[in-house]
């Protein structure tokens, strides 16, 4: 075939649409693996020549003989029947039409087909000059995640900033990425956040990764790549000019009286000195904050023995008794070991110092530590954006301090107040300009989850905080991406929002493949192909382990149909790096 496609492999059958294509396998193409292969064939509309390009996503094999009761009869006691089994066989494939390209003066364009092909017209593989040549009008945005299901085509995505002009999209969008343990969902997500990473000013994206866990950290920090997939991470990032900017929970000021309150409560503070339901205990750290905030200490100085003095002191004034306990009986004993230095003396390392130090100036070496309003600014500012990874796992705190406060609850509370500052200074800047910034968080079921929360925890408010969040910051040009294991994991209101989600395998299975479906529009062969990802930990061997995904939404420029679009990722750096002309 002409336009220097591969090979033939089928041609259109009957019945046919301008969406959906029969195809018949041609003869030299039955033994072929076909299944998600990208294809293309060329037509007349309007007089002019177009190309369209396609997926295949699934075949039947028919043979009329063998469904009559008789010849099914014979073939039960033979095995075969010589002249029909095999020769009479004829094998039914679907094409998806996924894009159109109309032939121009300034070379192809893209293009709707308005029209059916004629039977018999020559359905061929496509190669990789045919791609290049059909995008070659958009090769300066095309990015690759890795190859077409079950090709050896590099697949064509592109991920556009969400300012105006060259590459960009117009709009901030939320994205997402599902897939079970060992899918490949991590890799997935570091290779897009360097898609985004590639836009140069004066169309730089802000990058902020939300890092539960402490994955993100190590490889764009250390560049000690995680798992098998060795990448330095941090050395692409300098040599496409981005700087990587990791902030442990230590490398950062807090600056809320409502945090320490929050804190303090968490710690044995209050249970060592008898407040032992939960109740009071937050009532104790409300009413301590407050009466701190009225004798003017500074949180910057909590950390001092003379601060932890002077809390001693308040809460044994009559007026905090008072509030914290309504009887005599609970006020007497809370007063008694206030006055026992055996209790309170021990307490200041062991439940105040670990808490207060996160309020200092300046970290153990002296360095002032940035609040969080600073680190986001290092996002969001004008020129020379960072890339930065907020480390939530509680990686350089102490044993000891994890061990005095440290838990889910308590990342929450900080991703809420990062939040917070983020919605703040989205809205200062709204109507000057975009803030053409993404927002990545990892591990999003562990905070953003649908389980069942009371209404005035922490995690409820976050998640509320999320959900607002989603529905209000694309205005402000500020995009999500939320990466979970699965869908039902992450609450519908903010899945509902997203415009790209890619999905790995282990979704094919009850309420998750139900939902899986709602998102492919209920395309029951787009599902059928999605049921035939492997695991990737069945293979026998690494290097022949693959990582398929099923994308919805506008990734690519061969989704115009909005059908899912498959591709299987990148399992070597090099590919990657070669793929997208990245210099190491």
């Amino acid at each position: 075939m002409a336009n220097g496609i591969n090979q033939d492999i089928a041609v259109v059958g009957s019945p046919s649409t301008n969406t959906e294509l029969t195809i018949d396998l041609l003869q030299e193409a039955i033994e072929e693996r076909l299944v998600g292969a990208l294809t293309a064939f060329t037509a007349i509309q309007n007089g002019s020549p177009i190309t369209a390009v396609g997926q295949v996503i699934g075949i039947e094999l028919k043979n009329r003989w063998h469904e009559d009761s008789v010849f099914r009869n014979l073939v039960k006691r033979t095995g075969e029947i010589p002249p029909i089994t095999n020769r009479q066989d004829t094998r039914v494939a679907s094409l998806v039409v996924g894009a159109t390209f109309k032939r121009g003066d300034k070379g192809y364009e893209p293009d709707v087909l308005g029209m059916v092909p004629s039977t018999g017209t020559r359905i061929a593989r496509v190669d990789q000059a045919l791609l290049d040549q059909l995008l070659s009008v958009y090769q300066k945005e095309i990015f690759y995640l890795g190859r077409a299901y079950a090709n050896d085509v590099l697949y064509p995505m592109w991920f556009k900033h969400f300012g105006s002009g060259p590459g960009g999209a117009g709009e901030a969008y939320h994205l997402a990425i599902f897939g079970k343990t060992g899918s490949g969902k991590s890799v997935l997500a570091k290779n897009i956040l360097l898609a985004y990473a590639q836009h140069k000013p004066p169309r730089q994206m802000g990058l902020l990764v939300i890092d539960p866990q402490g994955e993100f950290s190590r490889d764009f920090g250390s560049g000690l790549g995680t798992g098998s997939y060795k990448l330095d991470y941090k050395r692409i990032c300098t040599k496409i000019d981005r700087e990587v900017v990791v902030r442990r929970v230590p490398d950062i000021r807090l600056d809320r009286w409502n945090l320490f309150a929050d804190l303090i409560s968490r710690t044995q503070l209050f249970p060592r000195l008898t407040i032992r339901t939960s109740d009071w205990i937050r009532n104790a750290a409300d009413v301590l904050s407050e009466r701190l905030k009225e004798e003017k200490v500074k949180l910057t100085n909590l950390h001092k023995k003379e601060s932890y003095e002077t809390a001693l002191k308040l809460l044994k004034e009559d007026r905090s008794l008072k509030q914290i306990y309504s009887g005599k009986e609970g006020r007497e004993r809370l007063k008694e070991m206030l006055d026992d230095a055996k209790v309170t003396t021990p307490l200041f390392e062991e439940a105040w110092l670990p808490v207060t130090k996160l309020f200092r100036e300046t970290d153990d070496s002296g360095q002032r530590r940035p609040v969080t309003e600073e680190v986001i600014d290092l996002v969001l500012r004008k020129d020379d954006r960072c890339i930065v990874i907020m480390d939530l796992s509680g990686a350089g705190l102490s044993v000891p301090d994890k061990q005095t406060f440290w838990s889910e609850e308590v990342q929450a509370l900080l991703l809420s107040r990062i939040t917070e500052a983020l919605i703040r200074k989205a809205e200062e800047l709204y109507g000057k300009e975009s803030l053409n910034a993404l927002v990545i968080l990892d591990e999003a079921h562990r905070l953003a989850g649908t389980e069942y929360f009371d209404d005035d925890s922490d995690r409820a408010s976050l998640r509320k905080q999320l959900i607002d969040g989603v529905r209000t910051t694309r205005k402000y040009g500020l995009g999500w991406m939320f990466i979970s294991q699965s869908l039902a994991s992450i609450h519908k209101s903010i899945v509902d929002q997203c415009r790209i989600l890619s999905f790995g395998f282990g979704l094919a299975i009850g309420d998750e493949f139900r939902r899986l479906k709602e998102f492919a529009g209920g395309d029951e062969r787009s599902m059928e192909l999605y049921r035939s990802f492997r695991d990737p930990a069945s293979f026998p061997r690494e290097e022949l382990r693959e990582f398929p995904f099923m994308a919805v939404g506008p990734v690519s420029p061969l989704a115009f149909s909005g059908r899912p679009l498959f591709f299987t990722a990148f399992t070597k750096p090099d590919e990657f790096l070669k793929a997208n002309k990245i210099a190491t």
